[in-house]
């Protein structure tokens, strides 16, 4: 029998070596049914040659439950060592195997989060009256909130903190659930207990803190309906702060109930008046939230408390949610929460930006989006919590495509789905563990929606948002000249074949439509190092003879992508278009063979850096207007083409076309002719007269890498001629999930997913 990728590439887990080990997401290719813990270990000993794991723990979402174990050695559970496996509730069957397998030596200084805390808690201040015969009830009553916040009720962003707030900023909701003994009514249920720190280890070194902020616990004789006022907050009468914090918790987590995930075992906990910096934490260990006050409280904002219990929620399905890129995911999906919650109500007023309220009002004064649509996911590098990568804030890069998916949905079906996409967020979470990436991640969610919602298109819409921010990709991309020579019906077309799948193929096969050529390679020559990760082919396609010069013709694949014996296959369809024949200009290019300006590292702020801006222009002294048919010249020399944005603006007017937009592209030149017919942002231009100052402007987000503007133009097609050869490398499109690198508006990429199961 074949040996697992995972056996190649960790032969045995009670054999350490000193190189760190990657996290893989697996999907085995045929069935396997397993009842406990120790069924799953044999599998793994067998299949994987994964021995020498350790029981953690099992659990269960809505459709799954997840065996989980961590590495035998000295402090695998304090660091993010994970083997998570993911098998049917109902068939019992081995669906998903999640591993992050760490070297001895990564795991020597790992410590568990062991910080001390000091509470005062309702139990404390009622148990005497408990102890004394009284009766605990629970009770319902009235509470004044914002909800969201005042500036997104009363939908005025000249509001600020220190304004008196419109009673119409408040809502008012009945039925709440508190405890009552000897008539004093006390912020506390089943699900969810306001709490008072009044010490905590905050850095770890053993000695408990003073919350200098400490305002007891919070009670009343009947209902929670006073109004905000901040010049209360300096004498510690917080009952606004807390009973906000109180009321957006609970109704979140019974929303989460609704969903099928009761995962807190004990009441959430959470001090909303804590300390006095600008910042709000959760500690999963201690089970509580805490509440800033630093330059505006933080729980007069419900998006900032949703966020803080998405990470409780987060913590709570993976226990040990550390390390790869759980910093952003985990803050992407805080955002994503409050954003969903608010969603529900409010679908017209910057429903796309979270934090309206105390993002404003605090020290860095901002907020975020979650419609970034310029991220992109850089592989190989990491993307903590807070950080800016490749020029956008890492957070928005996971909450965007979240939330873009939700918007969709429900666009298309109703808002019956809501529920639907926050369920197969948090199952596709639920099958993780420590150290998890992005794509891992995004995997994971993709086959959430499959096995929950066979029927309906929300996997391919995830898929689809997923690969729209470079998270998911397909296994290889088509790159291939961009005009053809037909000669008795043929062509022969070159294709360069990038791996981008992130990891060796043990085998790749192409086969085309239009062609008898099938393309064929294995591991040996198709891997994911810099030296293999680049192939080859030559095919000969049919092209009909009606075919004419100026006319688009598509090359449609199909390819399988076998990345080892024993895991599912990937399948992929792809649409590679040309124009048949090379258009003629009415300008020719301008040559610059012009150094580009790279972005510059800065100190401090989000990680970030300055980026690097060069504009060039070009005057045309032509009074013809652009008609139907025209084209945009554009030759880029660039090592990392994902680090550019590419624009062009007419001589009148402030409108700014977008060429390129930090685009995946493999090759480290860019030679296009960007035609009207097919691409819809260039053709935005059409009825403008070229007379006048066209400008193009060059910006790069990324440092490490510089490149060159070779020569650049805008014309009017005047007519086709046949090339003197076909093997323009320069002058090659992108197949795949770029189509000619997303400009074309007739490439219609199907990128399906199949799993193709070997029983």
């Amino acid at each position: 029998m074949k040996k697992h990728i995972l056996a190649l590439l960790f032969p045995i887990v009670g054999l350490y070596g000193t190189a760190p080990l990657a996290s893989t997401i697996d999907f085995p290719s045929d069935s396997v049914y397993v009842t406990s813990s120790d069924e799953v270990k044999r599998f793994l000993a067998q299949r994987y040659m994964l021995t020498g794991l350790v029981n953690e723990s099992v659990s269960t979402s809505l459709v799954s439950t997840q065996y989980r174990f961590y590495q035998g050695f000295n402090n695998a559970i304090a660091c993010s060592s994970s083997v998570v496996v993911t098998v049917d509730k109902n068939t019992k069957e081995v669906i998903q195997i999640y591993t992050h397998l760490l070297s001895e030596s990564e795991c020597q200084s790992a410590k568990d989060d062991n910080r001390a805390i000091d509470l005062n808690t309702p139990e404390q201040t009622y148990a005497p009256f408990v102890a004394a015969g009284s009766p605990k009830t629970i009770v319902t009553t009235t509470f004044n909130v914002f909800d969201p916040d005042p500036l997104t009720a009363l939908e005025d962003t000249t509001l600020e903190y220190s304004d008196v707030i419109s009673s119409a900023a408040y809502s008012l909701y009945s039925g709440v659930e508190v405890t009552e003994v000897e008539g004093i009514r006390y912020l506390e249920n089943s699900r969810v207990r306001a709490v008072d720190v009044r010490a905590f280890d905050i850095d770890g070194d053993g000695v408990l803190e003073s919350d200098i902020s400490q305002q007891g616990i919070i009670t009343s004789a009947s209902d929670f309906t006073i109004e905000r006022d901040i010049k209360d907050y300096g004498n510690k009468n917080t009952q606004f702060l807390d009973t906000m914090a109180f009321y957006h918790i609970d109704k979140s987590v019974q929303y989460l109930q609704q969903l099928g995930f009761d995962i807190f075992s004990e009441p959430v906990q959470f001090d909303a008046f804590f300390g006095n910096k600008d910042n709000s934490t959760a500690y999963s260990s201690q089970n509580v939230i805490v509440f800033g006050n630093g330059v505006s409280a933080d729980a007069e904002d419900a998006d900032v408390i949703l966020h803080e219990l998405a990470h409780m929620i987060n913590f709570s399905l993976v226990k040990r949610w550390r390390d790869g890129d759980t910093g952003a995911i985990g803050e992407g999906l805080g955002d994503y929460w409050a954003a969903s919650s608010r969603y529900r109500t409010n679908k017209t007023f910057q429903p796309e930006i979270v934090f309206s309220w105390d993002g404003v009002n605090t020290s860095k004064i901002s907020t975020r989006i979650l419609n970034d649509t310029e991220a992109r996911y850089v592989p190989g590098i990491s993307y903590p919590a807070h950080v800016v990568r490749n020029g956008t804030n890492a957070d928005q890069l996971w909450s965007t495509p979240l939330f873009q998916v939700l918007k969709l949905a429900i666009a298309e079906h109703g808002e019956r789905v809501h529920e639907h996409i926050d369920r197969i967020i948090w199952e596709g979470i639920a099958a993780l563990g420590g150290g998890v990436t992005m794509p891992d991640a995004a995997l994971s969610i993709v086959k959430a929606a499959e096995r929950l919602y066979p029927q309906s298109n929300y996997s391919d819409l995830f898929v689809k948002q997923f690969k729209a921010y470079n998270i998911l990709t397909n296994t290889v991309v088509f790159y291939a000249p961009q005009f053809l020579m037909v000669k008795d019906e043929k062509a022969t077309i070159p294709l360069d074949i990038y791996n981008i799948s992130g990891k060796s193929i043990h085998k790749f096969t192409g086969s085309f439509e239009q062609s008898d050529d099938v393309i064929s390679f294995n591991v040996g020559a198709f891997g994911n190092s810099f030296s293999q990760k680049k192939q080859q082919a030559t095919i000969t396609v049919k092209v009909p003879d009606s075919t004419q010069c100026g006319e688009a013709f598509t090359l449609n694949a199909e390819t399988v992508t076998d990345f080892n014996n024993q895991q599912v296959p990937t399948q992929d369809e792809y649409s590679i278009p040309f124009v048949i024949c090379t258009p003629k200009l009415t300008h020719i290019p301008k040559v610059e063979n012009s150094a580009l300006i790279d972005a510059t590292s800065t100190e401090g702020g989000l990680g970030g850096n300055k980026i690097g801006v060069k504009s060039y222009l070009l005057t045309l002294s032509d009074t013809a207007v652009l008609n139907n048919d025209f084209s945009v010249s554009l030759h880029i020399k660039h090592k990392r083409m994902s680090d550019l944005k590419v624009t062009l603006t007419p001589p009148i007017g402030d409108r700014e076309i977008t060429l390129l937009a930090y685009e995946n592209i493999q090759q480290d030149e860019f030679n296009q002719q960007l035609m009207s017919r097919f691409n819809q942002e260039v053709n935005r231009l059409k009825g403008e007269s070229l007379e006048g100052t066209w400008t193009l402007k060059v910006t790069d987000r990324a440092v490490g890498e510089s490149g060159e503007l070779v020569s650049w133009g805008i014309a009017n097609i005047s007519g086709y001629t046949k090339p003197e050869t076909t093997k323009d490398n320069s002058n090659r499109s992108g197949g795949g999930s770029l189509g000619w690198l997303s400009l074309l508006v007739l490439v219609v990429i199907k990128l399906r997913e199949t799993l193709i199961k070997n029983r």
